[in-house]
């Protein structure tokens, strides 16, 4: 039933903006910095909400680690190396804290749910590639020799990424479902206003669940240090919503103040 349940409310979130707390047009992330966005964007607090809960204790499921579920947003959302739903604790999505930003225009309201992970190296690669950890750990100084892509390998083709998505999918049990990548942008280095780096990846695709339901979604995924802690920023909307709200987002992290 939790299977069932966990798309379907992540679903609402995204669509009806079910939080209760206070709203503001800044993003304030404890102990990273500000997002700034215009006046007619709102963002909106949903951390401990009832639906917050309910997604942090179903990656808590036996074996979630290895479900389709957990691969795809592993592909999508989560840095190479890194592992966001180990066996063991401690277990990295337990710090979720989640908000939701909303634009309305005459044509219409656009919204999109922002969930922000945080940890220390210990939290993210303890079940990771130490490998992985040395590359993460100096990616972020100003004086960092950056490849131009990740790890200095070759950028990954969308057909290629598409390929890899399929046969990672086809091999975990459990109920199946498919990603169709319509855009991808694989994660590389962005420098923002104030010197620092934030890694960024992002998708569009469309998820189609095992009973043949399809849903149009678009994926950010963004990784920011300050000091000894990571945090991992994922941004999920619509098609709709990308388009009105992932220039905005770029800007904010921009100027983000520290």
């Amino acid at each position: 039933m939790i299977k069932k349940l966990f798309p379907l409310a992540l679903s609402a979130a995204l669509v009806f903006g079910g939080f209760l707390l206070s709203s503001a047009e800044d993003l304030v992330i404890d102990g990273l910095g500000r997002l700034p966005f215009p006046k007619d964007v709102t963002v909106t607090d949903g951390g401990g909400s009832a639906l917050s809960r309910f997604m942090i204790e179903g990656t808590h499921r036996k074996n979630y680690g290895k479900s389709a579920r957990a691969a795809m947003w592993s592909i999508l959302t989560v840095p190479p190396g890194m592992q966001l739903y180990p066996e063991k604790a401690p277990y990295p999505y337990d710090s979720m804290h989640m908000y939701q930003i909303r634009k309305t225009d005459v044509r219409g309201t656009y919204s999109a749910g922002i969930y922000v992970i945080s940890g220390t190296e210990k939290d993210f690669f303890h079940e990771g590639h130490l490998k992985a950890a040395r590359f993460w750990e100096t990616a972020f100084r100003e004086d960092a020799e950056r490849p131009t892509s990740l790890f200095g390998m070759p950028k990954i083709q969308t057909s290629e990424f598409q390929a890899l998505v399929d046969h990672v999918l086809s091999e975990k049990k459990g109920p199946s479902m498919q990603v169709k990548i319509l855009k991808f942008v694989p994660w590389r280095a962005f420098k923002n206003e104030d010197g620092t780096y934030r890694w960024g990846q992002e998708a569009k695709v469309i998820l189609t669940n095992e009973k043949g339901l399809s849903f149009p979604l678009w994926i950010s995924a963004n990784l920011l240090k300050a000091g000894d802690k990571y945090y991992l920023i994922e941004v999920n909307g619509s098609h709709a919503a990308a388009d009105q709200l992932s220039n905005l987002l770029l800007y904010g992290f921009y100027r983000m103040k520290r």
